[in-house]
């Protein structure tokens, strides 16, 4: 390929979407400590002493819905790493699309007491991982992170075709410092190659899982550790309203999946009378939750095991997209890692910025809208972050829908802005709404 044209394209991808690939990048590093964050500012909710005998798992359950009747189950997530209590998660019967509620009771399960309840989806863990996952955007911001995944692997690839050569003429970690020009090209270069297989993955992760229900709908592809019963044995009522018994669902899973560690236990409510049990199995690298047991309600027979281990390398590798992109396998080191690489990320987003901005300052400085490169910098720094926290604050004190509206609002509209003022420029040939000519010295 032309030197010339992977330039353009490394070029124009980090200038359109290094915006979006460094607020990724500084999102992901924080999204990565969700469990340990939410368990930080809730201690009440997550943490209980250890005792010596538990109560019952199906009485609590009971006693919840009980006490919640305009609400159903939906599962019963049990303790692990970051998690002392059992938090019940319930739906409502009759839900509100401007107020959606996933509502969570935590339950110490030494005492039976409620620990307190809370709408997950105005938590600070939620907002982590939305604004991450789906920039907070309702409608196709899943997909909109997908594309930056592919623009990331586009902007990796061709940076390494440009770069690579200079490595082999330059001795790795020699910044020079002639100029800022040259400062930051040195350093963009030595970042990029040192987070060179993290940005591959990243990329490569992040694009599937954006893309992900496109792409399975192109290739024909199933959910691989789904299981759907054909004949529904009750009407949605009486599945909704079946009675377990939680500790006998435990001790069958225990005889018929040994190594599944339960992190969820999700009975269905469509008519099916299916229990799905969800869990880990030790040693594996794989996506949370992602090895099941699937047992009918009447007799706890077993309908369908599923362990990623005894499958197929095509759903192995399926299995390892979420796991790698948020480095779920290696504990807190392998987090710290990521976390560390991540802001390698986007600090190449910034330094092709800043080399962008110094090789055209000459150009720039002759245009009456011409802004220095600190306080552009700041400009951009500081809007990133109040985004980031206004969208906080409402999604913590409202939910999802006010601030997913106005997310939406604005990601659409500054499209819209951008397509009308380059259709302006392009035949009028000045920005719209300055009065200015861009011709004009």
């Amino acid at each position: 390929m032309d030197n010339k044209l992977i330039w353009k394209i490394h070029n124009w991808v980090g200038l359109y979407v290094g915006v979006v690939i460094a607020f990724l990048s500084i999102t992901g590093a924080a999204a990565l400590f969700r469990p340990e964050v939410d368990r930080l500012l809730n201690p009440h909710l997550t943490k209980a002493a250890p005792q010596p005998d538990q109560v019952s798992l199906t009485g609590a359950v009971e006693e919840v819905l009980a006490t919640h009747p305009d609400h159903e189950l939906f599962e019963v997530e049990l303790p692990k790493a970051y998690l002392d209590t059992w938090n019940i998660r319930l739906r409502p019967k009759d839900p509100d699309p401007m107020q959606p509620t996933f509502w969570e009771v935590f339950v110490n399960p030494y005492t039976g007491e409620v620990l307190g309840e809370r709408n997950y989806f105005k938590s600070f863990s939620y907002f982590l991982r939305n604004i991450h996952v789906r920039l907070y955007e309702a409608q196709f911001g899943r997909q909109l992170v997908g594309l930056a995944g592919i623009a990331l692997l586009i902007s990796t690839i061709t940076g390494l075709l440009i770069y690579g050569k200079f490595t082999k003429k330059q001795e790795f970690g020699n910044i020079r410092k002639k100029n800022l020009r040259i400062t930051q090209a040195d350093l963009h270069k030595f970042v990029g190659i040192t987070a060179l297989a993290f940005n591959l993955v990243i990329a490569i992760t992040g694009a599937w899982l954006g893309l992900q229900v496109y792409l399975m709908q192109a290739v024909g592809m199933d959910q691989p550790n789904g299981f759907v019963r054909k004949e529904k044995p009750f009407t949605v009522e009486e599945d909704t309203n079946y009675a377990l018994d939680y500790e006998e669902v435990l001790e069958t899973t225990r005889k018929e999946f040994p190594a599944l560690q339960v992190w969820n236990i999700r009975p269905t409510t469509n008519g099916e009378g299916i229990i799905q049990v969800l869990g880990n199995v030790q040693g594996q690298a794989y996506e949370r939750r992602s090895n099941k047991l699937f047992l009918d309600k009447k007799d706890f027979s077993v309908h369908r095991k599923y362990n990623i281990s005894e499958q197929g390398l095509g759903e192995k590798l399926y299995y390892v997209q979420e796991s790698f992109h948020f480095g779920d396998f290696g504990g807190l080191p392998l987090k710290l890692l990521y976390c560390v690489l991540a802001i390698g990320s986007s600090f190449l987003s910034l330094s092709g910025f800043i080399i962008f901005l110094e090789r055209t300052k000459k150009k720039r400085s002759q245009k009456p809208s011409y802004v220095p490169l600190k306080p552009l910098l700041l400009r951009w720094g500081a809007g990133m972050a109040v985004f980031i926290i206004i969208v906080a604050i409402l999604s913590t004190n409202f939910g999802i829908a006010v601030p997913s509206l106005l997310v939406t609002t604005g990601i659409y509209g500054f499209f819209i802005y951008l397509i009308i003022k380059a259709i302006w420029k392009r035949y009028v040939g000045a920005g719209p709404f300055s009065g200015t000519s861009d011709s004009v010295a």
